[in-house]
């Protein structure tokens, strides 16, 4: 079980999802601030997960499948802010996630998210395209887990071979 950023880190490493340090590339201060500035203040936990790995992460994720670096999570925050307006718009039923929500990942377009309102740490969400909203992890190091977890699945089969 992963409990903190230094676990994370060295599980990473330890289990072949990266190859060495310079393969675990996170954000800055300054791309952090301009998230929290956009979206509300985010869970500690989630801003260290950035820290580390918000650019790149070995073979972590397939960037093709997920939208989970800072790049990709900025255009899916916009989108999912742009799908809400077309709704309202068009005046269609729709109930809008809260202003302070943040997508933190998405596969295939359909987005976890969190509440970013400055907590240690928090749950994670999962909306289905049906537009129904579960509880995906208690915490967002859980979250997390899940992905090294899948990670390792498929490095064990065989099946990521080189850098995502």
């Amino acid at each position: 079980m992963i409990n903190n950023i230094q676990e994370l880190r060295e599980r990473l490493l330890t289990s072949g999802i990266v190859k060495n340090e310079q393969e675990l590339q996170g954000c800055t201060s300054e791309e952090i601030a301009y998230i929290e500035s956009k979206y509300g203040v985010l869970p500690r936990t989630y801003r260290e997960i950035l820290g580390l790995l918000g650019h790149s992460a070995g073979k972590l994720v397939n960037r093709s499948e997920f939208e989970f670096y800072f790049d990709q999570i900025i255009k899916m925050n916009e989108w999912q802010r742009e799908i809400g307006l077309e709704f309202i718009n068009k005046e269609e039923e729709y109930t809008p996630l809260p202003e302070n929500t943040f997508c933190i990942s998405a596969r295939n377009g359909d987005p976890w998210f969190i509440i970013a309102d400055g907590q240690d740490d928090c749950s994670v969400y999962f909306l289905h395209e049906n537009g129904t909203i579960k509880e995906s992890s208690k915490s967002v190091m859980d979250w997390i887990e899940g992905f090294v977890e899948e990670a390792e699945y498929w490095i064990r089969k065989g099946l990521r071979y080189s850098t995502w």
